[in-house]
């Protein structure tokens, strides 16, 4: 694969999450040129019309063969890594990858909150589907900023490393016995960012393909404060010991952070997963939906066919701390 980018102009790479709404916000900018990077074969067909029909000069779509979101998200990483290449073409990232993304986010949980009745508001519960990990996180910043709620709830798919490591504080591609989990000690410096490749990723194909991703960008970033407190406290040790779990998971594929990290991380989250088997009877009516919209998109002309994606925000309820159950009975 080959990009060609043009040097006088910024290029904006996001990595497959909200494309459409992305290419909608730039489509014949001047001076901006977007990538969209996705997997090939892992969107849905209304997706792939909504980003693949946008004729504007300054839209590139760009599928890669043999890939997942986060071979898809390890590419823009590395470019971001480069910082010649960097500085030369002006990189941004409209996707989690950009700390805007979040700040904004955090608006959607105080607004949420203030339009609960007074009398629900008493510690609201958040429960947000999560694949990256930037929505929940945002969650988890309105709450550090004094938002009053309870936990934030990490609903996953079956590519569900998030749910494992906040029941075991094991952070690994593949659900190994505690035995096969190595201990890694702490380096100096800080993560390159980059991820699995495709051959090891392990990312399995769901009913819900914007969520199949293994290594969240944004779950480094709650790693961090974690390291923080369970730590000396000092920054520079919070770095080290966040990159030497980083190169472990890169190199091994797994890492034990630890319990007294996972009691920390539940203080605040707990997450849940769903089988395809269990999201069949809600996936068949999306499947009829998807078809709808498909037509009516191959029924009208390019220059009509592009329609903004929507996202699904947190689902504010009130606190109702469920026991919890096994996965065969969520």
């Amino acid at each position: 694969m080959r990009l060609q980018v043009i040097p006088d102009r910024e290029c904006t790479l996001p990595a497959q999450l909200t494309p459409s709404a992305a290419i909608y916000g730039l489509r014949s900018k001047p001076s901006v040129t977007i990538f969209i990077l996705y997997p090939d074969g892992r969107v849905s067909p209304i997706q792939l019309d909504q980003m693949a029909t946008v004729p504007d000069a300054n839209v590139y779509v760009v599928a890669v063969e043999d890939a997942d979101f986060d071979a898809c998200q390890s590419i823009v990483k590395t470019l971001f890594s480069d910082k010649d290449f960097n500085s030369a073409h002006r990189l941004g990232a409209i996707n989690s990858i950009n700390w805007a993304r979040i700040l904004a986010q955090i608006v959607y949980y105080f607004s949420a909150y203030f339009q609960l009745p007074a009398d629900k508001r008493d510690k609201v519960q958040f429960v947000v589907p999560t694949g990256n990990f930037g929505d929940i996180l945002a969650g988890y910043y309105a709450k550090r900023l004094g938002l009053p709620m309870g936990e934030l709830v990490v609903a996953t798919n079956e590519n569900d490393i998030l749910e494992r490591f906040f029941r075991t504080g094991r952070y690994a591609r593949e659900d190994l016995p505690s035995d096969q989990v190595a201990e890694t000690a702490a380096v100096n410096g800080s993560s390159d960012g980059q991820q699995a490749t495709p051959a090891n990723s392990g990312v399995k194909a769901t009913h819900s393909p914007a969520m199949d991703i293994l290594l969240s960008s944004n779950f480094e970033r709650l790693l961090f404060y974690l390291a923080l407190e369970t730590g000396s406290g000092e920054r520079d040790d919070a770095q080290a010991k966040l990159k030497g779990w980083m190169d472990a998971l890169k190199k091994d594929g797994k890492v034990d952070l630890g319990k007294d990290v996972q009691k920390v991380g539940s203080r605040d989250f707990w997450a849940e997963r769903v089988s395809d088997e269990q999201a069949s009877p809600i996936q068949s009516h999306a499947d009829r939906a998807d078809v709808r919209l498909s037509r009516l998109s191959n029924s009208t002309t390019p220059e009509k066919t592009h329609m903004s994606s929507t996202r699904t925000r947190p689902l504010a309820l009130p606190h109702r701390r469920a026991r919890r159950k096994s996965r065969k009975s969520f």
